[in-house]
């Protein structure tokens, strides 16, 4: 007998033998035994979680003769054995990535009208709907909105927004959720006692979160790690098949990059390889972070763990690295150089920190002076609305760490949190430093920005009434003015 893939091997063929969608699996089971069938299902979901595996024991059940407790199908009866072989007439499988056109979907509803030859219904199922054109889903509206009672359709797809909301209200939706790692751990320990491999409890949950919520995924990588170990799993051989990288080399590998050590940042990669998984690298780095920083909010006592080294690092620039990191996953998928992009990603990761940057900020704002010109800095900060209008009648003066604001009375006692906010933030983006805001009434009227504003505009008028009295038409036009004076009768006033 030949060989059979374990994720066929394995693919459930009763209701019973799903994992990891009970919710689904459930309300399918009550419509059979209510027999309060849809005409049209559409099931969504992620690759390998069970759409297709669902959809056809819905339609075994639906078309079995021999329903065990009303609900599953016995998988003996000549309809479901034919399903089960692929030779089922009245259960037709399509791929819509394969059959997409409108020739193809009218092809398919020609056959709409003709009854089952042996069974109940003839089911329709295609799978990976959204890959249809606009025009086949048109053409299927009508048959899909009023079928014959003789027709069930049903729907599989990883990308349900690409499918029109008139084909979507159209149908019962399944929305099928990604398997836990715990869900898979535990399937992939039954299948490995059965099959007779050996292996150990960290192994199986490497591979578990190798796949991501993909039961499919977990038994193929299943397939490759089973081939190399030689049916007998061990973690170290497992990393090494997979790509996974020890635990402690992205924890070195993140310690370097908190102490902005670029050469055994450099040292950690070259080691790691050239040709190893590189994303999945990064993202173990992203996965630490993440972990760190949960753990940082979490008033937890726990048995010691890699992430108690870096509980103490400022939660600022452990979310500056996972974004960073984030922004550059989509480069993996460009078919640059993988190693490249890491090395990149890394340095990035050092010389853009955020103490990096303050340091640096320091060093400048060291060499300062303290003394600021107020008035000509009040133009250069960034901020806008009341807040400026507050602030221009502000004097300022700067001691060390600490700013003094000083406002008129009227204006203090109505300067709210927001405000201070903002004035606070125009100075610190500013000076690229934190100050301490200290706020008072003692105002120094000549040295507020508005005082500088009015000698502005009292000097601007006075250099123009001095131009125009040496400007000789100017005089000569005031000296042809006379002005006289009359005197009203008061008898003829009106």
């Amino acid at each position: 007998m030949s060989y059979l893939v374990l994720a066929r091997k394995w693919r459930p063929g009763r209701f019973c033998e799903v994992v990891g969608q009970d919710h689904a699996v459930s309300a399918l089971q009550n419509s059979l035994s209510s027999k309060n069938f849809h005409h049209a299902y559409l099931f969504t979901g992620t690759r390998g979680i069970g759409k297709t595996s669902i959809a056809r024991i819905l339609a075994k059940a639906l078309n079995c003769k021999n329903l065990i407790d009303s609900s599953e199908p016995c998988n003996s009866c000549d309809s479901c054995l034919s399903i089960n072989e692929g030779a089922a007439i009245d259960f037709i499988e399509i791929d819509a990535a394969s059959r997409r056109g409108i020739e193809d979907t009218k092809s398919l509803l020609e056959t709409i009208s003709y009854l089952p030859s042996s069974s109940k219904y003839k089911i329709y199922l295609i799978d990976e709907v959204h890959m249809l054109t606009p025009e086949s889903f048109n053409a299927l509206l009508k048959n899909l909105e009023e079928p014959p009672p003789h027709v069930i359709f049903m729907f599989a797809t990883t990308e349900h927004k690409k499918i029109l909301p008139t084909i979507i209200s159209r149908c019962l939706q399944i929305n099928l959720s990604s398997v836990s790692l715990k869900t898979i751990s535990n399937q992939l320990d039954v299948i490995f006692s059965e099959e007779k491999i050996k292996f150990d409890k960290n192994s199986i949950d490497l591979i578990a979160e190798v796949a991501q919520g993909s039961i499919r995924d977990a038994l193929s990588i299943s397939e490759k790690v089973i081939s190399f170990c030689n049916r007998d799993l061990k973690e170290k051989e497992v990393r090494k098949v997979i790509g996974i990288p020890e635990p402690e080399i992205v924890s070195s590998l993140l310690k370097s990059i908190l102490e902005e050590n670029v050469s055994d940042s450099l040292s950690i990669l070259e080691n790691y390889g050239e040709y190893e998984d590189h994303e999945y690298l990064l993202k173990s780095l992203m996965d630490l972070v993440q972990n760190i920083a949960i753990s940082q909010f979490e008033n937890k006592t726990s048995k010691k763990n890699i992430y108690d080294d870096f509980l103490k690092t400022d939660p600022n620039k452990l979310q500056f690295l996972y974004q960073l990191g984030l922004s550059n996953l989509k480069h993996f998928s460009l078919g640059y150089d993988s190693f490249s992009i890491l090395k990149m990603t890394i340095l990035k990761m050092v010389a853009f920190s955020s103490e990096s940057q303050k340091k640096k900020y320091l060093k400048i704002k060291e060499k300062e002076s303290v003394e600021i010109n107020w008035p000509k800095i009040f133009d250069r900060l960034n901020i806008n609305g009341i807040s400026r209008k507050l602030l221009k009648q502000a004097s300022v003066l700067q001691q060390q760490n600490e700013l003094r604001l000083s406002f008129p009375e009227n204006v203090l006692s109505i300067l709210n949190k927001n405000q201070k906010y903002d004035i606070e933030k125009s100075f610190i983006d500013y000076f690229k430093k934190e100050f301490i805001f200290i706020y008072d009434n003692n105002v120094d009227y000549l040295l507020t920005p508005e005082n500088e504003e009015k000698n502005k505009d009292k000097g601007f008028k006075k250099n123009i009434k001095k131009t125009m009295e040496k400007d000789d038409t100017y005089k000569e036009i005031i000296g042809g003015l006379k002005v006289e004076s009359v005197k009203f009768d008061k008898k003829n006033e009106t």
